[in-house]
């Protein structure tokens, strides 16, 4: 079991990785990639295959001070409608390269609408963009459709709207629940509004529900982690995803003003990641991946179960379209040829709009034979906990295997033959197994300027 990690093995592997939510990783994206490429790429996406949506809205009603997020304060509503607006004009512009070659409407099994907080847009602009989406689309009747919302400026009248628009399954941001933590983050959420939202999604249609939690915020402890998960646990939310504070003040500013000295160290930090894997499971909730716990009946476990769990930028997910397109400000999409980003900034993304017919993309990375091979390799590895090597050839993945016998010696992977399997004790360390893969992780590549703490 994870408790059993000891502190000679967090000396040991303890560092700086990605996530492993692409491969390549989002390091390697550069402006070589830029909108010529986006819009041969989309032309390219196979005909009748279903895709999935990402729409950014990177606004906020306040911003907390641990956020890694693409978001601001956006105050006028007149701005917020414009972005809508926005979207929709990218969104047309994608069927239309998607469309172009086959002379049909592009099919979505699953959209998400991200940030920010989306529900910061108006329901006018929220009504047109489904509008335009059922337009340009042909969404599937059973699509997940999913938003992620801010339990301190959400009412059940908004949970009855997004329901009626076909939004299903909603995603909530707690993160924690100790009063000291929330005022030392600059997030103050009670216990009382978060249970509001769980409840009006609830009594308006919502099929799933999912809340985030972190670990490593300052004055948390591990009795004060798990206080948090055993009161969101029993609001019964069908998914949380359990991550650790990643502390880049010297990309975000925002946390520069999160007081540094009052950070729990790195023991500390996998004490509390124990302490809320021991209350879920006992709670009933099933883990899957690095750092989620679902109710046995989601789709999620059942994706978990038959081997079919994805991971994207949005994290792990149980929509298995093998194409993602985003839209909107810093929007990632993964595409035939490669990655695609937008430009970052919201002003400057809408400027490109106006000014060109093209796409306003900023970077990308084109993936080569081995990118795609290493990709759905650590992909696995992030799912399952476990990737026949095998089945990868012609890599017979010989340095790799080398590697992996330090992890083997430290009981956090078993080999047998071309099988290898992550321990229940090597759970919290996947990313450093996935590093072992990865073919660019070295040098400019790695480090605290880069990435984000492993564990």
């Amino acid at each position: 079991m994870s408790d059993a990690v000891t502190p000679e093995l967090l000396e040991r592997y303890d560092g700086n990785l990605p996530r492993y939510t692409s491969y390549p990783t989002a390091v390697r994206f550069s402006d070589a990639v830029g909108s010529a490429e986006a819009s041969r790429w989309l032309g390219e996406l196979p005909v009748g295959e279903a895709l999935s949506l990402y729409l950014h809205v990177p606004f906020c009603d306040e911003l907390c001070g641990f956020c890694g997020c693409n978001t601001s304060v956006m105050r006028s509503e007149s701005a917020r409608s414009a972005y809508g607006d926005q979207l929709c004009e990218e969104l047309t512009r994608v069927a239309g390269l998607i469309a172009a070659p086959k002379n049909r409407r592009p099919s979505v099994a699953h959209i998400h609408f991200g940030g920010g907080t989306p529900t910061t847009l108006p329901e006018s602009a929220f009504r047109t963009i489904f509008g335009r989406m059922h337009d340009l689309f042909d969404i599937q009747s059973d699509a997940e459709i999913g938003v992620e919302l801010d339990p301190r400026h959400f009412t059940p009248s908004m949970a009855r709207f997004l329901s009626e628009l076909g939004c299903n399954r909603g995603s909530l941001g707690v993160q924690d629940l100790e009063p000291d933590v929330q005022q030392a983050c600059g997030r103050i959420q009670t216990f009382e509004q978060t249970r509001a939202c769980v409840e009006s999604l609830r009594e308006s249609g919502f099929a799933s529900i999912n809340i985030d939690l972190i670990y490593g915020l300052p004055r948390q402890t591990t009795e004060s982690v798990c206080v948090t998960a055993r009161q969101t646990a029993a609001l019964k939310p069908d998914r949380l995803a359990v991550f650790g504070y990643a502390h880049v003040p010297w990309k975000l500013k925002r946390q520069q003003l999160m007081p540094e000295a009052e950070l729990p160290g790195r023991d500390a930090r996998i004490d509390q990641r124990n302490g809320i894997d021991r209350t879920l499971r006992a709670a009933g909730y099933l883990p899957v991946g690095l750092d989620h716990y679902v109710l046995p009946h989601d789709r999620m476990a059942q994706a978990a179960r038959n081997g079919s769990l994805r991971r994207n930028f949005q994290g792990y997910t149980a929509d298995d379209a093998r194409h993602l397109v985003g839209v909107g400000a810093s929007a990632i999409s993964s595409l035939p040829g490669g990655f695609t980003q937008n430009i970052v900034s919201a002003a400057a993304w809408g400027k490109a709009l106006a000014e060109s017919p093209g796409l306003p993309v900023a970077r990308g990375v084109t993936c080569t034979d081995d990118d795609r091979l290493r990709g759905r390799l650590i992909e696995r590895l992030m799912c399952d906990l476990g990737v026949d090597l095998g089945a990868f050839a012609p890599e017979d993945f010989a340095l790799e295997r080398e590697r992996l016998s330090r992890f083997v010696e430290d009981g956090l992977v078993e080999m047998e033959g071309d099988r290898l399997r992550v321990t229940e004790r090597g759970r919290p360390f996947i990313r450093n197994v996935a590093a072992v893969f990865d073919r660019y992780l070295a040098g400019q590549d790695a480090g605290p300027g880069r990435h984000s703490r492993a564990i």
